[in-house]
This record gives structure tokens, C-alpha cells and sequence, in this order.
């Protein structure tokens, strides 16, 4: 098992949901993930719980029905303060347009608050984003990837197929 825990962004959940592990064809993932919530290994942040459970359907329906959980708040000073230096740095750091932090500044976009939650607590974020790769000042982008910007914050980022394969989930099928 992962000595660190880990927070999971909302394309983690919704990409296997839409792309990968429909309900009915891979149960194993579904009951393999939420006991990992459940056990504490992976923690659902309040954003993320919110982002999930905007859209009423199977897969908010599965996150709410989740036994004993209590999503990770997002409101601790030493969290707000991180916050705001990790919109700071997509503000002044040259790499992203105006429209990036106006896009990380949207209360309800979780992925700021992540990377804000992931640094104070050392945690790693499991996300299907990958980094941009070609960031550059002269030509600076509009998306802010979770990857990029938490290594500014010395946070790692996890895909889900790693952490799948280290906590060792059960047969999808």
C-alpha cells in the first residue's frame, strides 16, 4: 500500500464511469474504489464531491450512497492560503492567459483546491490530466493542468492505473 494518501480529482471517477468501467460491466472497480474510500486510502475532496454530484446520475448516485462518507473540506486557513498562492501563480508566473485563472478562479472548479489541499497535507492527487508539456511565456496557455501547476507546489500526481495496480484492486470483471 501507498505510504502517502491520495486525493482524487473528479476526471478520475467520471472517465472510468463514461470511458472504461460502465457499472454493469465492471462492478470489481467500483467495489474495489469504494472501499478504498471507505478505508480512508483515497479521499474525495468537498469540490470533487460537489463536482460529482452536480449532474444527477448513476455515478452520483454511487459516490452519496458511499457508507460513512464525510468529504474532505476545503475551508482550513492553511488550505485558503494555499489556494490563493497556487491562483497567484497561474496569475503571475507568465505560463497561462488571463482566461486560465478566471477558468481556476471559478468556486466551483476543484483542481486549484486540490493542489491547495495536496500540498499542505502532503497528499498525491490521482488525475488523468498530463502535464502541458510546452509551457512557455511566449505563448502562454489557457488551461492550467493539475500535473504543472502542483509541481510548483511539490505535489505528485498519480494516474489511476498506477494507484490501481499499488492498492492492488481486485479483478475489474
Amino acid at each position: 500500500m501507498m505510504a502517502n494518501k491520495l486525493l482524487i480529482d473528479t476526471n478520475s471517477l467520471i472517465t472510468p464511469y463514461k470511458r472504461f468501467y460502465p457499472f454493469d460491466l465492471a462492478p470489481g472497480f467500483w467495489d474495489s474504489m469504494r472501499k478504498r474510500i471507505e478505508d480512508g486510502s483515497i479521499i474525495i475532496l468537498d469540490k470533487v464531491y460537489d463536482e460529482l454530484t452536480y449532474v444527477d446520475d448513476d455515478l452520483s448516485k454511487w459516490i452519496s450512497d458511499i457508507d460513512n462518507l464525510n468529504p474532505l473540506s476545503h475551508r482550513n486557513p492553511e488550505v485558503i492560503k494555499k489556494y490563493g498562492e497556487v491562483l497567484s501563480h497561474v496569475q503571475i508566473s507568465g505560463f497561462y492567459k488571463i482566461k486560465a485563472l478566471a477558468e481556476w478562479s471559478d468556486a466551483k472548479v476543484a483542481d486549484p483546491w486540490l493542489i491547495a489541499v495536496a500540498s499542505v497535507y502532503k497528499y498525491k492527487i490521482i488525475t488523468f490530466e498530463n502535464p502541458n508539456g510546452n509551457l512557455s511565456k511566449s505563448a502562454p496557455s489557457a488551461h492550467p493542468k493539475i500535473p504543472d501547476v502542483g509541481k510548483v507546489f511539490d505535489v505528485e500526481c498519480k494516474t489511476l492505473f498506477d494507484v490501481m495496480r499499488d492498492l492492488t484492486f481486485s479483478k475489474i470483471l
